[in-house]
Formats: C-alpha cells, sequence, structure tokens
C-alpha cells in the first residue's frame, strides 16, 4: 500500500545553514506520526515542506499520491492544518472564521453544521458573538483545531496543537485525533509535550542535524521512569537495586527506570516503608517514548546560535 506520507532524500537549506538533510519518512493511513526535536531542528520547515509551503533543495515529496509543491487546490482540501500562525480574521468570530474555511474546502453548510453540533457542542468558541482577536491563546488554538478537523481531512500536519489547552481542551483534542485515525486518516503532530507524543503516538522521529531517527512502539522497552520522593538514604537504593531498578539517581529525590512495574513499584514501597523511610511521592515519571526521546538526547548540549 502506498504510504499516505512519502519523502525520500529531502534537503533543504537557508543560505549556508542546511535545516533538512537527505531526510526520509513514510506515514501510512490509520497511524499517527509523533515529530521531536530541539528548539531550531527544523520540525517547522518539515511540515513546510510536506505541505508545499516550502520547496525542497532535493528529493521527494509525495502526499495522497500528490507533489505538495504543486499546490493542486484538491490536495489542500484534503489536508487538515495547524501552523504556528493561525490566519484568522481577527475581526470575525470563531464560527465565521470557520465558515468561510469550510466553504473554500468545499464542505456543505449542513455538514459544517452537523460537525460543530457534534464535537464542538457547548464549546465556549461559539457562546455568544466574541471576535477571535479577543479570545484566550488557548481558546485560539481551539478555533484551529476546530478548523482543521472540518471535513474528515485525508491528512493532518499539527504543529505544537495542544499548547495552551486547558485539560477539557486537551481531552477534546485527543478525541478529535483519535477519531481521524480511526477514520483511516494520517497524521503528523509535532510537539515538545511528551505526554501528547506518547499517549497518541504509533512511531515517533527525533529530527535531529537535518535527520529522523525513528522509534516505534513495538520496539520501545518494557521499562518505564519513575520517581520516589523519600530519604536519601543507601537503604533505598539497596531496595530499588534489588527490585530490578536501573539507572538509579538521586535528584531531589529517586529517579530510576523499571520492568514490570505493576509487580515490582508495590514491592518497592512495602520494602521501603518496612525500612522505616518517609514516602512522600510515587509516580511514572513520562511514557516509555519520553524516556526513550531523553536517551537519545542524553549528554548532548544545544548548538549555540550561529
Amino acid at each position: 500500500m502506498t504510504p499516505a506520507i512519502f519523502a525520500t532524500n529531502l534537503s533543504k537549506s537557508f543560505g549556508k545553514y542546511r535545516i533538512i538533510d537527505s531526510l526520509s519518512l513514510q506515514v501510512e493511513a490509520g497511524s499517527i506520526y509523533g515529530l521531536v526535536g530541539l528548539n531550531g531542528a527544523g520540525k517547522t520547515t518539515l511540515l513546510r515542506l510536506l505541505l508545499g509551503i516550502l520547496q525542497p533543495d532535493r528529493g521527494t515529496v509525495r502526499v495522497l499520491e500528490s507533489t505538495p509543491w504543486h499546490h493542486d487546490p484538491h490536495f489542500y482540501r484534503q489536508c487538515g492544518v495547524v501552523l504556528e500562525s493561525d490566519g484568522f480574521w481577527g475581526n470575525l468570530t470563531a464560527e465565521e472564521n470557520c465558515a468561510i474555511y469550510a466553504s473554500a474546502q468545499g464542505v456543505p453548510r449542513q455538514e459544517l453544521a452537523e460537525y460543530l453540533a457534534v464535537f464542538w457542542n457547548g464549546s465556549a468558541l461559539f457562546a455568544g458573538n466574541k471576535k477571535v482577536k479577543h479570545l484566550s491563546r488557548g481558546q485560539r488554538m481551539q478555533c484551529a483545531l476546530c478548523r482543521a478537523f472540518i471535513g474528515k481531512a485525508s491528512v493532518y500536519f499539527l504543529d505544537e496543537p495542544a499548547v495552551a489547552l486547558d485539560l477539557h481542551a486537551y481531552d477534546h483534542f485527543k478525541l478529535l485525533v483519535r477519531k481521524a485515525r480511526e477514520r483511516g486518516a494520517a497524521l503528523i503532530i509535532s510537539s515538545h509535550q511528551l505526554d501528547t507524543i506518547d499517549e497518541l503516538c504509533d512511531r515517533v522521529g527525533i529530527l535531529r542535524n537535518g535527520m529522523l531517527t525513528e522509534i516505534d512502539r513495538a520496539g520501545r522497552t518494557a521499562d518505564t521512569s519513575w520517581y520516589i520522593d523519600t530519604d536519601d538514604s543507601p537503604a533505598v537504593s539497596d531496595v530499588l537495586a534489588r527490585a530490578g531498578g536501573a539507572s538509579v539517581r538521586f535528584e531531589r529525590g529517586w529517579h530510576f527506570t523499571l520492568a514490570d512495574a505493576a509487580t515490582n513499584i508495590p514491592r518497592i514501597i512495602g520494602a521501603l516503608v518496612a525500612a522505616g523511610c518517609a514516602l512522600r511521592e510515587v509516580r511514572r515519571e513520562e511514557g516509555d517514548f519520553g524516556s526513550a526521546i531523553r536517551t537519545l538526547y542524553a549528554g548532548r548540549q544545544p548548538k549555540e546560535a550561529p
């Protein structure tokens, strides 16, 4: 089956700076690809190349069997997009902005009304006639998400889509993403928020030095990262070691990785209590993707800006 998103040998420079360097990428229909990297790594540049906003210096890009740089209107009608510049008309309401976009997408008024009723009923975005320029940052992001998911696109390019969302809005965002995957869409989510990547993505590409290092869910270790706030005592280190804790360190609490947490965490807690240690907090630190990403970046310092 042809991938929904395909790039090979992709390169892009700005002046003497090579941002994307011989990069290859495939994203299948019905899957969610997470894109992570340090600030300035080129994540937004890559999304713009895949959307045809930028022309590659070298390489091939095919999205839904189209070449984005050809700027075919039919191609863009199949895309749902959130970029850092939302492009809203500030003097119009969220609903008016969405109506204009739906018209450009060829989405009938009735379909738009049904979409808003099913997915955005009761949202503050459509309560009253508040203009977009008066919305909060989080509300503007919700408006951008509302617009992106109009029309049941086949591919989605979402750049930092969870920024400034409150808990309710974040849960709503996850619902929209999962519904899109269920109907067979391909999604790329670029985010610094590792919880978002871990919760939603099937594969992750870490963009570094213009190239991708990929991690997939099947290939992740079963170990998870944990934190225990208790005494700085050699007894704690001994308990963690006996339970199979690895990469143990003390830094304002104990940090370690652990296999079979469902069995071993209760054993650790029981052993620490028996040893007379005061437990103030026990929690999983982050998801497995987050652990793998941090491991790949371990010991690497950001390059100074030129």
